[in-house]
């Protein structure tokens, strides 16, 4: 538990960082004369595009060299994009800074991967709903950070708010270094042009132990997730879920100024009580009902409250329903997260476990792309409503 307490801490600071520039980015790029398309879709959409891409890879090299190495090249590729993206003056400019953001992102595969190696397959939803909580608690942080700071000059700006992330990245990047451990035993590592056969027994006696499992054949996770119907069904669970989440978190800054007249701090204020009902759902709850109805069902019970959340911010008419649908949608997403990890890391055998991780997290990064892509266009040719119904259903 103190290596998750570690890497916990690790993962709050990374997300604060990714929080803060959140929230003025979508005004920012608007007053760089983005179209309808771009106004959503080039902050998250752009980011998780190229996550999309590279995270799969980074899932390897952590099945190949450890997580520990991955984790601080791609924090250090991190601090280096909100560098970027502080000094960006053009349209242009900011999105490939955010492109360049994503490609660096894999430190959020390989701190899941972490955990799925240090623990025991009875305690991994409740490690996972630990690991989950720094991202909900983080993004919690860091929109009320982004709502002054973006408001430093009496317009939208990256400047402050990017530099302050770049500054918690890096003491992410100094935690990393000094203070977590590696999680993958050398035996387990499937370095490039090696031979799985030299790791089979490590492999097969890792699974027996901590899983009492027989070890997966040897076929690559692509092949697995093919051959398996559970393990393609969750991808798809979480891929429509990300869609939903994507539509939420890069249209409400528009829905909320242009139907409530929220400045950028009252945005702020929203998606903070958003990400620490997430949090209390991953850290807090999730352990006991994974225990008590499974994470199967936990799974299914959550997307129903995501798609409750959802019709509310569709029919919302006051701040009451706002605040309801921010509730419901907050702490269904929390709960969602962490159950469908655990079932898929359950799935996947010790010696691919990265990788397949790497893909299950791909397929969320691909519905935080069609998300934005859909929601913009949307938005402002049929209504602050359409998009929240469209995902409803």
């Amino acid at each position: 538990m103190k290596r998750l307490g570690v890497l916990w801490l690790v993962v709050f600071i990374s997300l604060a960082g990714f929080g803060i520039t959140t929230i003025p980015f979508p005004f920012v790029a608007e007053n760089l004369g983005a179209s309808d398309f771009w106004k959503t879709f080039g902050g998250s959409g752009v980011f998780s595009l190229f996550q999309l891409i590279a995270t799969p890879i980074w899932g390897r090299f952590s099945d190949a060299y450890g997580r520990k190495p991955i984790l601080i090249l791609s924090t250090a590729g991190t601090i280096l994009s909100f560098v970027w993206l502080a000094y960006a003056t053009t349209l242009e400019s900011l999105l490939v800074a955010r492109a360049f953001g994503g490609i660096m992102s894999g430190n959020l595969a390989a701190a899941f991967a972490y955990t799925t190696d240090v623990t025991d397959p009875k305690d991994r939803a409740k490690g996972l709903g630990i690991v989950a909580s720094a991202f909900g608690v983080g993004f919690a942080v860091g929109p009320v950070i982004g709502g002054f700071l973006g408001t430093i000059g009496g317009v939208p700006n990256m400047h402050w708010p990017a530099l302050a992330s770049a500054g918690l990245s890096a003491l992410a990047f100094v935690g990393t270094i000094f203070f977590l451990p590696e999680s993958l035993p050398a035996e387990l590592r499937k370095p490039f042009g090696k031979s799985e056969a030299k790791i089979e027994g490590a492999a097969r006696s890792t699974d027996a132990t901590s899983e009492a499992a027989t070890p997966a054949p040897r076929r690559s996770p692509l092949e697995a997730m093919r051959s398996r119907p559970v393990l393609l069904g969750l991808v798809a669970a979480s891929l429509f879920i990300a869609i939903a989440g994507g539509v939420m978190q890069s249209v409400f800054q528009f829905w909320g100024r242009d139907l409530f007249n929220y400045s950028l701090r009252d945005i702020g204020v929203h998606f903070m009580v958003f990400a620490l009902l997430s949090a209390v759902g991953q850290a807090g709850l999730v352990g006991p009902l994974a225990k008590r109805f499974g994470e199967k069902h936990l799974a299914i019970t959550a997307g129903i409250g995501v798609t409750a959340g959802l019709v509310l911010f569709a029919t919302a008419q006051n701040d009451a329903m706002v605040w309801m649908a921010i509730c419901i949608f907050g702490l269904a997403n929390g709960l969602f997260l962490p159950a469908i990890t655990s079932l898929v890391s359950f799935e996947a055998d010790a010696r691919s476990r990265g990788t397949v991780m790497g893909l299950f997290n791909a397929s969320s990064s691909a519905g935080r792309i069609v998300g934005p892509a859909l929601s913009g266009p949307i938005y402002f040719k049929l209504g602050p409503a359409a998009p929240f119904a469209m995902s409803a259903v």
